[in-house]
C-alpha cells in the first residue's frame, strides 16, 4: 500500500452512501485493475479511498465497481477514445486526521467535484486500530499483505463469536489460529507480548483439534465421550418430563412422586436412574391397595395404573439399556463439568461425535451444569473466564430439531443470553449458519465468515452485516481458502482478511481420494 496520497479522480455523483468517481488521468487509468484483491495497483475492487469534507476531515469509502465510461457510448470504431473510467464506492466512515481516529458514523457529505485519493498506510492503520489495552493479531490485510489486522481479545473471547463457512474453507484452521494466538500473538498497548493461561473447552465433532494443540505450549486434556459424566439428577421436574416424555395427566405426577421418594431415601438430590422403574412399580402397588382393613392389592386398579404409565416405564427402561447414555448420566459423585473447571489443563477437548439422541441429553446436561457452575462462580466472586467452542454447531443447536428432540438447546441459548456476565463465552462454528438457533446467533458480537455458497446462508450473513458493509456479501462466494470477511464489535473495521496460519493445523485436510486408491507396484 502506498505511503503517498495519490489522486484518483473527482466525484461526479453522490447517491445516498454511494459515490461515483471519474478517472481521466492516463497514468491512473492504466493502473486500474478489475480483479479482486490485487494490491499492486492503485485502484482495485475492495480497496479504500477517501476525499476531504468541508470541515477538513476525510470521508472513507470502499470501491465496489470499476467500469469503462466509453462502454456506454457508441463511438466510431476507427477513432480511438481516450481512457475514461468510472469508479463506484460506498462510504464507510469519517477519519479525523488531527485526532487520528476513525468513526463509522456519517453525518457530513462531500460536494460534487471533490478530489478523491488512494488511502495511505497511516489512515488504514487508524481505521483498523483496536481501541483496547490488549490486541491479538488475526491475520493480514486482503489489500496489502504487509499490514497486520488485529482484534480486541476481550471482545473476541469475552463475548460470543460466530465462525462460518463451507467445508474446506478453513474454519477449523481459523479457530485453531485464534486460540493459538492467545499464547503467541497477544500484545499490550506497548506492543509487548503477554503471557496467558486460558481455559478453552472444545466440543470436537470430527476429532480434528487434538493435533492442533498437542506438543505445543498448551496443556491439553482429551475426554472421550465414553468418559463423560453428566449426572441426570441435576434435571428439574419439567426437564425430566420432557426427557422421558411423561404426559401431564398421570405420568408426570407419578414420576415426580417417585423422584421425591428416591431423593428422600438418599437424603440428597443424588440417586441412581436405574432405580426409577422399580420405584414406579412400588408406587403403583402402594396406590393400588384396597382401602379396607385388609390392604390387599387391587389388581384391576394396579393394571389400570400400570397401563397409564407403561409407555413411560418402557422409555426409562430403554434408556437404562442404552449403554451410550446410561453410563454418562447415571454416575453418582462424578461430574465432568466440575472436573473440567478444577483441572489445570488449558485446552479440554471433548469427543463430540454424538448421535442426535445422545447429543440431545449430553449437550443439554453439559450446558445446564455449566450454567449452574457459572452462577456459583459469580457468587464466589471467581472472575476466571471460560470459552466453549461448539464445532459443527448445527448438530447441537439446530433450530429445525427443536420439536423432534425433547430437551433441545435451552441452556445453550441461556448461556448465549446471560453467559457473558458469568464469565462464559461461546464460539459457534458451523457450515450452515441459517440452520442455527436464532437466539444464539443474535447474541454473537463478532463474526468471521469464510466462503459460503448456499443461498439461505448468504442471505443470513447479509442480515448480520450492517448497512455500510453489506456490499462485502458479493465477495463471499469467491473467497479463497484461509480468507474471510471479519466484522463486528471485536474488529476495528469490517474487511476481508487473510487469517494467520495455524501451526500445527487441525486434522481437517481435504481427502486424497486418488492416492488412497493407487495400486502398489
Amino acid at each position: 500500500m502506498s505511503d503517498q496520497d495519490i489522486k484518483i479522480g473527482k466525484i461526479i455523483r453522490i447517491e445516498g452512501l454511494t459515490i461515483q468517481i471519474e478517472v481521466i488521468e492516463r497514468d491512473i487509468a492504466n493502473k486500474l485493475i478489475l480483479k479482486n484483491g490485487i494490491n499492486d495497483f492503485i485502484v482495485s475492487i475492495n480497496k479504500l479511498i477517501y476525499c476531504y469534507l468541508p470541515n477538513g476531515k476525510q470521508i472513507i469509502a470502499r470501491i465496489t465497481k470499476i467500469y469503462d465510461k466509453n462502454a456506454f457510448v457508441s463511438e466510431d470504431i476507427y477513432i480511438r477514445g481516450k481512457d475514461e473510467y468510472v469508479v463506484e464506492a460506498v462510504f464507510l466512515g469519517i477519519y479525523d486526521n488531527f485526532l487520528k481516529t476513525f468513526d463509522t458514523g456519517i453525518n457530513t457529505f462531500p460536494i460534487i467535484g471533490s478530489e478523491v485519493y488512494s488511502i495511505n498506510t497511516d489512515i488504514y492503520q487508524a481505521i483498523t486500530k483496536v481501541n483496547s489495552i490488549y490486541k491479538i493479531k488475526i491475520g493480514r490485510s486482503y489489500n496489502d499483505a504487509s499490514l497486520d489486522v488485529y482484534a480486541n481479545p476481550d471482545i473476541l473471547f469475552g463475548k460470543h463469536l460466530g465462525v462460518f463457512g463451507n467445508t474446506g474453507t478453513g474454519k477449523s484452521c481459523t479457530v485453531a489460529s485464534l486460540i493459538q494466538g492467545l499464547k503467541r500473538r497477544i500484545k499490550d498497548e506497548n506492543d509487548n507480548l503477554i503471557k496467558l493461561k486460558p481455559k478453552i473447552i472444545i466440543f470436537d465433532a470430527n476429532n480434528e483439534y487434538e493435533r492442533a494443540f498437542n506438543n505445543t505450549e498448551f496443556n491439553v486434556k482429551k475426554i472421550p465421550k465414553e468418559e463423560l459424566r453428566l449426572p441426570h439428577y441435576y434435571l428439574n421436574y419439567t426437564e425430566y418430563y420432557k426427557f422421558l416424555g411423561a404426559s401431564q395427566g398421570v405420568q408426570a405426577p407419578v414420576l415426580k412422586a417417585c423422584i421425591d421418594h428416591l431423593r428422600e431415601n438418599s437424603q440428597t438430590r443424588e440417586y441412581s436412574f436405574k432405580k426409577l422403574p422399580e420405584e414406579i412399580k412400588n408406587w403403583l402397588i402402594r396406590n393400588s391397595r384396597k382401602k379396607d382393613q385388609s390392604g390387599e392389592l387391587d389388581m384391576s386398579k394396579y393394571n389400570q395404573w400400570y397401563g397409564w404409565c407403561s409407555t413411560m416405564i418402557n422409555r426409562i427402561q430403554n434408556i437404562i439399556e442404552d449403554e451410550r447414555i446410561i453410563n454418562i448420566i447415571d454416575n453418582e459423585n462424578q461430574n465432568t463439568v466440575e472436573e473440567i473447571l478444577n483441572c489445570p489443563e488449558e485446552i479440554i477437548i471433548i469427543d463430540a461425535d454424538f448421535d442426535k439422541d445422545e447429543s440431545d441429553v449430553i449437550i443439554f446436561l453439559f450446558a445446564k451444569l455449566m450454567y449452574e457452575q457459572a452462577i456459583k462462580k459469580r457468587e464466589n466472586e471467581d472472575n476466571s473466564n471460560i470459552v466453549i467452542l461448539f464445532e459443527e454447531a448445527h448438530r447441537y443447536i439446530n433450530e429445525e430439531d427443536t420439536h423432534e428432540y425433547k430437551l433441545g438447546s435451552y441452556y445453550i441459548e441461556r448461556l448465549a443470553r446471560e453467559g457473558r456476565k458469568f464469565g462464559i463465552s461461546l464460539i459457534i462454528s458451523s457450515q450452515r449458519p441459517s440452520e442455527l438457533s436464532k437466539i444464539v446467533i443474535s447474541q454473537c458480537n463478532s463474526f468471521i465468515i469464510h466462503r459460503i455458497t448456499n443461498k439461505n446462508d448468504i442471505e443470513f450473513i447479509y442480515r448480520c452485516l450492517d448497512s455500510n458493509n453489506q456490499d462485502l456479501i458479493k465477495y463471499l462466494s469467491g473467497l479463497e481458502r484461509q480468507y474471510a470477511i471479519v466484522f463486528g464489535e471485536a474488529f476495528g473495521h469490517s474487511d476481508i482478511v487473510k487469517i494467520e496460519t495455524a501451526s500445527p493445523t487441525p486434522k481437517s485436510e481435504d481427502p486424497q481420494v486418488i492416492s488412497s486408491w493407487l495400486l502398489s507396484e
